[in-house]
């Protein structure tokens, strides 16, 4: 009888152990959820009657995604969404080291394919080599219009037009792959009514119970029908639709969504 007592008090201890460990451990993760939401530009960006809006939602308590709204001088303004490979606290600490280095070389002049090269080689230099991040990134012109872009390896955003549907395709390879990649810069312009979307895979990707994917087909019928709602009520909407797709099926990955309406 002792000896089973001092045995069930022992595992008690333990177990209490074990979910003080835990509970703090959750402490620390929701800390580090506030620091990276805090990193994020949530607050829409309005100028000369552009607006942008952008909305993530993480599959654990921190997460891989990144998106970025910059501002370059009085005239242009930097958009960027990414997705670094893998979940949880391992992703998030490269998330940050993909903001802070993309920002610093930004405010060392570098601009387009050279900023990527540049953001690229910095990468491959300084995260496992069984880590890639794909990257959307753009300069934006609000008062032309103007788009000028350079998609490494991330979906390709939609343009959404009164007369159809533009998409924003890869122009590079994933950065962190291989050293030397060289970035294409393409251009496009977003006229008054025009409206971009940018999104990462965990909206696409994301499957309901028999494991069919949501997919770009159906994003991209989705977006063409409620294109005319108010942008929040867009990204919004297309959450609902997405979690509604999935079920009782949590998501696996992270959903992050940009758009600008011009």
């Amino acid at each position: 009888f002792t000896f089973a007592l001092v045995s069930a008090t022992l595992m008690f201890a333990l177990l209490m152990i074990e979910l003080r460990d835990k509970l703090a451990l959750k402490g620390d993760l929701e800390i580090a959820r506030q620091i990276q939401f805090g990193l994020l530009p949530f607050e829409p960006f309005t100028r000369e009657g552009t607006s942008v809006y952008a909305a993530m939602r993480p599959a654990n308590t921190v997460g891989g995604d990144y998106f970025d709204i910059i501002e370059l001088g009085q005239r242009h303004v930097a958009l960027a969404m990414g997705d670094v490979a893998g979940k949880g606290i391992p992703a998030a600490l490269l998330m940050a080291l993909l903001q802070g280095s993309l920002r610093t070389l930004l405010s060392a002049g570098l601009r387009g394919s050279d900023l990527m090269r540049t953001l690229n080689a910095h990468l491959h230099a300084n995260i496992p080599s069984n880590r890639l991040i794909t990257l959307f990134y753009a300069e934006y012109d609000p008062f032309t219009g103007s788009l000028r872009y350079v998609n490494g390896g991330h979906n390709a955003p939609f343009v959404l037009r009164p007369g159809g549907v533009e998409r924003l395709p890869a122009t590079g390879v994933a950065l962190g792959i291989v050293p030397d990649a060289v970035y294409d810069v393409l251009e496009t312009t977003l006229v008054p009514g025009d409206r971009l979307f940018l999104f990462t895979d965990g909206i696409t990707e994301a499957f309901d119970a028999m494991e069919q994917e949501y997919g770009e087909e159906r994003l991209q019928a989705w977006l063409v029908a409620h294109a005319a709602l108010a942008p929040p009520d867009l990204i919004e909407g297309v959450r609902e639709d997405v979690l509604a797709f999935c079920g009782n099926v949590r998501p696996r990955d992270d959903m992050t969504m940009m758009l600008v309406a011009r």
